[in-house]
């Protein structure tokens, strides 16, 4: 397990981070996202001045995988490859806070094939707080079923929408493969 640490962070200091890449897109309005911009039309995340949007320290977990680094836990691979901070409606469906859209790149590193369930992922606030995916929204947001095939060696590009009353508390987030979530590996979000 250290090793695994350690390459992630020799990949992280000596890799190139360029987080100006992709293009944000969406079934969103409002926001911002990190992967190019303005992502919608206006609004402003109440997140703190981070990379990401998220959390208010950059990188306050830096002993943790984060934005744009590839985790493998229980025959997966992920990477968080663009978050939308701000996002204010998802094909009708109006947040009580905001809508945060975590989108992530998921592979099957088995001989097997794996389902990936959208629905049982969380993100968490540095107090601990567990928020879970808005499944309504989540579900509308780009009209894919909440699972999904994944076939060895084959990324599949899947996005998740939160309802959080203030990016800047959001800490990590926790991603399982369980089909009814738990044994989760953390992803610093903070940038």
């Amino acid at each position: 397990m250290i090793g695994v640490v350690l390459v992630v962070l020799l990949v992280f200091v000596f890799g190139n981070t360029d987080r100006n890449e992709g293009d944000g897109g969406g079934g969103g309005t409002g926001g911002t996202s990190d992967g190019g911009g303005n992502s919608g039309g206006g609004g402003s995340s109440a997140a703190g001045d981070t990379s990401t949007g998220l959390g208010n320290a950059e990188r306050s977990n830096p002993d943790l995988p984060g934005f744009k680094e590839p985790v493998e836990h229980e025959d997966i691979r992920y990477t968080v490859t663009d978050i939308e901070t701000g996002v204010t409606d998802v094909a009708g469906i109006t947040p009580s806070g905001q809508f945060v859209v975590v989108t992530l790149e998921v592979e099957s590193l088995d001989s097997l094939a794996f389902f990936f369930w959208r629905d049982e992922q969380h993100l968490y606030t540095y107090s601990g707080e567990a928020i879970e995916e808005h499944y309504e929204a989540t579900g509308s947001y780009d009209g894919e079923p909440m699972s999904v095939d994944l076939e060895v060696g084959e990324p599949v590009e899947v996005s998740i929408v939160f309802d959080v009353d203030d990016p800047s508390e959001i800490s990590t987030m926790g991603l399982s493969g369980e089909t009814y979530g738990g044994n989760e590996v953390e992803v610093d979000m903070t940038g």
